[in-house]
């Protein structure tokens, strides 16, 4: 599924777009989450910057009646989702709460904090423009790998698959995609300078990490 990636929400324009969506479900770049208006609710997923959404928190706004209270919420916020995640975080969500702390009024818009139970949410930065590897980890973690493969900071990749077949220039995103998701369960293991990557307990590929600077992407036009 191919989700759509806002900047931002933060005024009334950018709000009526995300709604006018034949889906408004989107990733929103700044606050990092996942947003989805269902019906008369609006589901706000965090997405963690250093973790691979196994702690994504949630949170769920509305009404079961109407949608007059989300929206009553959104332009109580000044059209600003920014404001909105600042107030649901300093929120005590110990027993049940409304949200009469943002709104400053009471109203029947009913406000629920939960950890996200989907995996295989991938945050659009994880899917930019990664920092090269300085120098090799301790720990091959997926990011980490990542790092290592966006950058083609290797040599001599070999698929460690059964039955093998070599690996297009092509696959290098799917791969990438494939090292991300937490499902997948992927890891790195360094032996004899070769660095074998599992996906979940079995071999998926082999490679030599090569930590040189990676070429520049664009280079300047020189008259």
């Amino acid at each position: 599924m191919i989700i759509p990636v806002l900047q931002q929400l933060n005024t009334r324009d950018e709000w009526m777009a995300f709604c006018r969506r034949e889906t408004p479900y989107c990733f929103i770049e700044t606050p990092e989450c996942l947003l989805d208006f269902q019906s008369s609710f609006l589901i706000i997923t965090l997405l963690s910057n250093t973790t691979l959404d196994h702690d994504a928190i949630k949170y769920s706004l509305g009404s079961r009646t109407s949608m007059e209270p989300v929206w009553r919420l959104i332009k109580g916020c000044n059209w600003s989702l920014n404001t909105i995640i600042l107030g649901l975080e300093e929120m005590d969500f110990s027993s049940n709460v409304r949200d009469n702390s943002l709104l400053k009024v009471h109203t029947d818009l009913s406000v629920r904090k939960y950890f996200s139970r989907e995996r295989g949410i991938i945050p659009p930065t994880r899917l930019g423009l990664l920092e090269p590897l300085m120098a090799l980890p301790d720990i091959w973690d997926p990011m980490t790998l990542n790092q290592l493969i966006s950058n083609q900071q290797f040599s001599d990749l070999k698929n460690e698959q059964k039955p093998l077949s070599n690996l297009s220039p092509l696959a290098i995103n799917e791969l990438k995609l494939i090292l991300l998701d937490p499902a997948e369960r992927c890891v790195g293991k360094m032996h004899a300078g070769r660095l074998h990557i599992f996906r979940g307990k079995r071999p998926f590929i082999s490679l030599i990490p090569q930590l040189h600077w990676p070429s520049p992407r664009l280079k300047r036009k020189t008259n």
